[in-house]
């Protein structure tokens, strides 16, 4: 097997004013080293879920 390392970096912009406007949730999170997705919310209203 290889030996090879793989890096990787991750930037997170701060909210635009739109975003702000529109009370967008951040799905990324950095805890120290460490960088958490966290699901994006469902873009159906007030909960309702969407039948195919």
């Amino acid at each position: 097997m290889s030996d090879t390392k793989v890096k990787v970096a991750v930037r997170v912009r701060p909210m635009n004013r739109r975003e702000l406007d529109l009370n967008t949730k951040c799905i990324v999170e950095m805890e120290g080293n460490q960088t958490v997705l966290h699901p994006p919310p469902s873009n159906n209203k007030q909960g309702e879920s969407r039948i195919n």
